[in-house]
């Protein structure tokens, strides 16, 4: 996210490390049967200047604020964990294309970034704790194992998320159009945060983006049939300027150049949140 704190640094410092430290072969052979590509992750951890290592780096680690730092409990609830959803879907989608340490760090920002600004409602809540099980999860991906042992794991975390979700969720509009603008907003945040000297340069925070947007698109989908019935034409604008923030992330591993830069996404964003009072 684009306040970094001392627990991301460490995460990605860790794969930075690991991927500094292979060979050449390792790095473009095949492992588990997975093409194994250079990580653009430990790239970007090297190279980016953007996002400095706190000073002290032992000092102790304090959870991460977002964008849903000012809003109603349930809403930021459900925002995290769409993001937190975003994060694991985005690094799925690099295991699978065999860019396992490219992967890595989206399975282990959940923990590292969201999971410290979730634990308390959820536990208030009485939902599902599935810390556990994200851990276990990024176990697996730093061990580089069989994509379908990682899915499987995966499979579990997402249906305890979504047990999660379906219980903090509310059907009402406007709250459908307080969450899904709030992570369109992080997401034109970690877009901006990807770019250095105007290039798209920070995989890391592209991927980041991609995985929100993703998991935006699929929650206003999922409310569609109540969104459209409040206000059909609003409705029918709101997902218009969504598919126009997607057009920004075509693939998993970031364009070049860009498709769009990070002030037009910050607009299409905007035009989202403008329309959250016809919702009401």
């Amino acid at each position: 996210m684009h306040t970094k704190t001392l627990t991301l640094w460490m995460g990605i410092g860790t794969f930075a490390l690991l991927g500094a430290g292979a060979n050449a072969a390792e790095m473009h052979g095949s492992m588990h049967g997975h093409g194994h590509h250079a990580p653009v992750a430990v790239q970007v951890a090297q190279a980016d200047h953007q996002h400095p290592a706190p000073a002290g780096a032992a000092a102790e680690a304090e959870p991460e604020q977002d964008i849903f730092t000012e809003y109603p409990a349930g809403e930021a609830l459900v925002g995290r964990l769409l993001m937190l959803k975003g994060h694991l879907l985005v690094g799925q989608e690099l295991y699978r294309a065999g860019r396992l340490d490219d992967a890595a760090p989206h399975y282990l920002h959940p923990t590292e970034e969201i999971w410290g600004l979730i634990e308390g409602e959820i536990k208030k809540r009485k939902l599902p704790n599935f810390q556990a099980d994200l851990k276990a999860l990024a176990g697996l991906v730093k061990a580089k194992k069989p994509a379908a042992e990682v899915f499987a794991k995966q499979d579990a975390v997402l249906a305890k998320l979504e047990k999660a979700m379906k219980a903090s969720d509310q059907k009402a509009p406007a709250f459908a159009m307080t969450v899904a603008p709030g992570v369109l907003s992080q997401a034109a945040e970690e877009y901006k945060e990807a770019f250095v000297d105007d290039k798209l340069a920070n995989a890391v925070e592209y991927q980041d983006a991609r995985g929100f947007v993703t998991a935006a698109r699929a929650y206003v989908s999922a409310h569609a049939k109540g969104l459209a019935a409040k206000n059909g034409e609003a409705f029918k604008a709101v997902t218009g300027n969504m598919d126009e923030i997607a057009k920004a992330f075509p693939t998993a591993v970031p364009p070049s150049p860009a498709v769009l830069d990070p002030n037009a996404v910050r607009a299409l964003v905007t035009k989202v949140e403008e329309k959250k009072a016809d919702f009401q």
